[in-house]
């Protein structure tokens, strides 16, 4: 249904996009172009509306990848290429709730060491977010608020290939900016969670343990946090430790709408709570 509505909205706006971005294609002013983004970020905001409106109608009590919502979607013509993804934050550990209790806290800590990160930044972020009293080398002052991205990372000293990745001889660590958020509910949704997330949910849940949770789920997904107790290797005591972080839904999605032709590309990305109605992040690139 969503995917449907939306690619009739994409064949009507798809011509007055292109169209705006053909013309000014080969402009080279910088004038002409932020003038084609302010075009083209108000042919987007129109579809938005449309999306949000699905995502109200998708059943909330359960949120899995193989929901319309989590595929993406595509409108190509000869002038020009219109995209929309979709991403629920919920997968994500949220970097405002490492000081809200000991379990949030050694999660992020256990995240840390499982891509060879240092643990002692999560005092740092503490102190960032005035959580903790103290201080750090950095040319910034101490925030004192929670984040409102997760490139504030940046600001306690993490490096690009800490938060982006790296490669250490034959072996490749992710960066923490694949796995956490600063948008969402603070519950992990087990059935949209990649794997290092749900690794780091208790320490008896191992790579293979979390093979197995992506496995189920692909084919059964759980329609509440008991369910997990029927994945082998799973047990009570594991999920009596993790029960108060984790969900099966989700309430804040990330909505990328991208639009190119040529050379030139316009997204627009917006987090929207689905639970309160409100688009609490919203951003032109």
């Amino acid at each position: 249904m969503l995917v449907a509505l939306v690619l009739s909205l994409f064949l009507i706006l798809a011509g007055y996009v292109v169209d705006a971005l053909q013309s000014s294609s080969s402009a080279s002013s910088y004038v002409e172009k932020v003038y084609l983004k302010q075009q083209s970020y108000h042919a987007l905001m129109s579809i938005l509306p449309y999306i949000l409106i699905q995502l109200r109608r998708e059943d909330s009590s359960v949120d899995t990848l193989s929901d319309p919502w989590a595929f993406p979607f595509v409108v190509e013509t000869e002038r020009g290429r219109l995209e929309v993804s979709i991403v629920d934050e919920d997968r994500f550990y949220n970097l405002n709730y490492v000081g809200k209790s000991d379990l949030y806290r050694t999660i992020f800590e256990r995240l840390l060491t499982l891509l060879d990160i240092s643990t002692g930044y999560v005092e740092r972020l503490l102190m960032w977010e005035g959580k903790k009293q103290g201080s750090f080398e950095t040319k910034f002052p101490i925030k004192r608020a929670p984040l409102d991205s997760v490139q504030e990372l940046s600001y306690i000293g993490m490096s690009r290939e800490e938060l982006y990745g790296r490669t250490e001889g034959d072996v490749s660590y992710p960066g923490l900016l694949s796995f956490v958020t600063v948008h969402s509910s603070g519950k992990i949704n087990v059935n949209t969670a990649p794997k290092y997330v749900l690794m780091v949910l208790d320490p008896r849940i191992d790579g293979t343990l979390a093979d197995r949770i992506i496995e189920y789920r692909s084919t059964k997904p759980f329609k509440n946090v008991q369910d997990l107790v029927l994945v082998e290797g799973m047990s009570f005591d594991i999920l009596h430790r993790i029960k108060d972080v984790v969900d099966v839904k989700s309430s804040f999605f990330r909505i990328t709408i991208t639009v190119k032709t040529g050379d030139v590309e316009t997204s627009l990305v917006v987090v929207y709570d689905r639970n309160s109605g409100k688009v609490v992040y919203k951003r032109l690139y």
